[in-house]
């Protein structure tokens, strides 16, 4: 594990001025000292609030979701209300940390330097002492979930791994030190043509070669890893509802992004409707988005060579390898609803950013903001948490905001956000003749996050997710410190405060579902956090070189070398050529149920399928699918059976087709009660159901 980035809070802006014995009188803290000296207080504070308000505030603050769940699934709902709102509270501390900050400086608090130098000592390795511990907790957790096939334990960095990122950090210490070493890292600064055009070579070659497990056609998906194969129906049939004729926002509750699919869909329509013209543009647009982060590191380092070292750890550790086999995985750079459903947005939204903070287009916050109100739009759930960080970068890197900045910025955002709204209307009107229903959204956070929908609890409630939103708090508080004294590198501070603030946010996703892979899907956040925070260790030891690096240093240093051994789970790419030779059954072509489907509707009629890859059987069969999910299986209450039945009598349908071995058994019942008959069924369980005729 990657022991110690969390307790980086902040790098001390200076040493302690240690003056003569006998007369070390009282100084005003800086903000560095500040930041340590505050950081016990508040998280006792923090902790205290989560204990003793976490259920009160959750009976408050989450009320019951009112949906009703089919009698087959009761025992599946498992709301979460205490555990989400201790979640928020934890949101808190970073904000704590930042007011007791400011709150010193303009105080002008004052104390004894030898006693700032112990107390600062003693956070830090307090600190440091609790990252061990929540390290251990995790390795000797034995997991209790029904859902959890893989091993007993999940253990994500090996003791050969963190063995390997010690002797790396020391290095890059020394490197780091050297005054050798600085004086070629300089010349390399100077980005001549021929650097930059190789750099960016070996990024694109870099990821691509990354993506290559994220290739399937219509012959090797039915082989890729289980796990994909089970959720890749949900994938596709987003872009088949756009197909279809019902495309998110207007007739589709998207589970994954609601933006992404239409696009996706004008891609298809020119390189052809199959699983291979698929898969590969959702990886065009993971890679579109992973070269935007290079881009970003580029202007943080300085130079393109510094830019693709930041950038190769951060690729690798981004798209990890939850499980084997190795050349058949299933990682995140083939999780489409992770990479690049949820994360592309973001990702770009960061570069944006990054340019603005670094003076280049687009240079009004309103543009900005109108890329953030995008975000937004594709999915809630990492949108909201982009757009909030957008906001802590402009205003973090302005140093010591007023309120007339603020105001300013509020008048900016608010114009961007509206720009976004008509520009997916637009869209809208233009596909399906609708403006978008903002409602669905927030369907499926509703169905997860307040019904309970597919939660679980928080096991080990200490481990390497406390480490990873310590992470979080060091790169805001980091931030915090640079904006108080005014640092000059306003892009560094802001994108400190950006990568901060996104990962917390995301970090709602992971308490709901605290499953052990899902915690993976927070890495890419977590390697922004590590890699910002190890550009500021490189460059205080650099400015510094006669002494040892500090505690702190050697931390963020430490993490970066966790990220480094990431790149030993590269994808060989004669293994995937091998792996897309393989070619078997195709059965996403045309999907299970399709010549039934076909043999009891006629083109253009407007009917309901609650099978998997619905959508994609609908534009086959050349009729229109009018459910708003993707089959039965991600309906499971009785108010999403409704809504279909309603968009289903709107568009003057009459029939439900389903699979009675697999969906609800209360499905039939339910439909015969509100006047539907079973006219047809196939001898593997695909079923026919027609509204009776009304006698005058």
């Amino acid at each position: 594990m990657a022991v110690g980035e969390a307790a980086a809070v902040a790098p001390r802006s200076d040493e302690p001025r240690v003056e003569a014995a006998g007369g070390a009188r009282p100084r005003a803290l800086d903000a560095g000292e500040l930041a340590w000296l505050g950081l016990l207080p508040c998280a006792v504070l923090v902790v205290a609030a989560i204990v003793l308000l976490g259920p009160p505030l959750g009976r408050l603050v989450l009320p019951r979701s009112g949906l009703t769940f089919w009698p087959s699934n009761a025992d599946l709902p498992s709301p979460e209300p205490t555990e989400q709102a201790r979640f928020l509270l934890a949101l808190t501390g970073p904000l704590l940390l930042t007011g007791f900050v400011a709150l010193g400086l303009r105080g002008r608090w004052a104390l004894a330097p030898a006693a700032s130098a112990a107390l600062t000592r003693a956070a830090q390795l307090a600190a440091l002492a609790f990252v061990v511990v929540c390290h251990v907790v995790q390795v000797r957790h034995v997991f209790r979930l029904a859902v959890f096939t893989a091993s007993e334990r999940a253990v994500y960095f090996t003791p050969s791994t963190l063995a390997a990122a010690a002797v790396l950090a020391g290095a890059l210490a020394t490197a780091a030190a050297s005054a050798g070493v600085r004086r070629r890292a300089a010349a390399l600064r100077r980005d001549r043509r021929g650097l930059r055009v190789a750099s960016a070579a070996v990024a694109l070659l870099a990821t691509a070669i990354w993506l290559l497990p994220a290739i399937n056609f219509e012959g090797t998906i039915v082989s890729a890893n289980a796990v994909i194969v089970n959720h890749f129906p949900y994938w596709l049939d987003e872009v088949f509802a756009v197909l279809d004729g019902r495309p998110p926002l207007v007739g589709y509750a998207a589970q994954y992004g609601s933006l992404w699919p239409y696009p996706v869909a004008a891609a298809m329509e020119l390189l052809g409707v199959g699983v291979g013209a698929f898969t590969v543009t959702v990886a065009a647009i993971s890679a579109g988005a992973m070269l935007a982060v290079y881009a970003t590191f580029r202007r943080v380092a300085g130079g393109s060579l510094g830019g693709l070292l930041l950038f190769l750890p951060f690729l690798a550790t981004s798209f990890f390898m939850m499980e084997g086999p190795f050349a058949n995985r299933y990682a995140i750079s083939n999780l489409f609803g992770t990479f690049p459903l949820r994360y592309a947005g973001p990702l770009l939204l960061l570069w944006l950013a990054a340019r603005q903070l670094g003076g280049a287009a687009p240079r009004r916050a309103r543009w900005l903001f109108a890329a953030a109100g995008l975000v937004v739009m594709n999915n809630v759930e990492f949108g909201l948490p982009a757009l909030g960080a957008t906001v802590a970068a402009l205003l973090w890197s302005a140093g010591r905001p007023t309120w007339g900045a603020i105001r300013r910025l509020g008048i900016e955002a608010l114009i961007g956000l509206v720009a976004a709204w008509l520009l997916v209307s637009a869209l809208t009107l233009a596909v399906a003749g609708s403006l978008p229903h903002l409602d669905l959204l927030v369907r499926y956070s509703r169905l997860f996050a307040v019904a309970g929908w597919g939660m679980l609890p928080m096991s080990p409630t200490l481990g390497t997710s406390t480490i990873i939103y310590l992470t979080y708090v060091a790169a805001l508080g980091a931030a915090t410190v640079r904006a108080a004294n005014r640092a000059p590198d306003r892009l560094l501070t802001g994108l400190l405060a950006w990568s901060g603030v996104f990962g917390l946010g995301i970090g709602s996703y992971y308490m709901g579902r605290s499953h052990p892979e899902v915690l993976t899907n927070m890495f890419c956040a977590w390697a922004l956090s590590v890699t910002l925070l190890c550009v500021l260790a490189v460059r205080a030891i650099a400015a510094h070189p006669p002494r040892r690096p500090t505690l702190p240093e050697a931390a963020c240093l430490f993490g970066f070398g966790v990220l480094v051994c990431s790149l030993a789970q590269a994808p060989t790419p004669w293994s995937q050529v091998s792996r897309l030779r393989r070619a078997g059954l195709h059965v996403y072509g045309h999907p299970v149920g399709e010549t039934f489907v076909d043999a009891h509707t006629r083109p253009g009629e407007a009917v309901a399928l609650l099978i998997p890859l619905g959508h994609r059987v609908a534009y086959n069969a050349g009729i229109v699918d009018v459910t708003p999910y993707t089959g039965g299986n991600s309906m499971p209450t009785v108010d999403q059976f409704e809504e279909m039945l309603r968009a289903l009598e709107a568009a003057g349908g009459r029939k439900v087709f389903l699979d009675v071995s697999r969906e609800a058994p209360e499905l039939p019942d339910a439909l015969a009660g509100r006047g539907y008959v079973e006219r047809a069924r196939e001898r593997f369980g695909m079923a026919e159901f027609a509204r009776a005729e009304r006698r005058a």
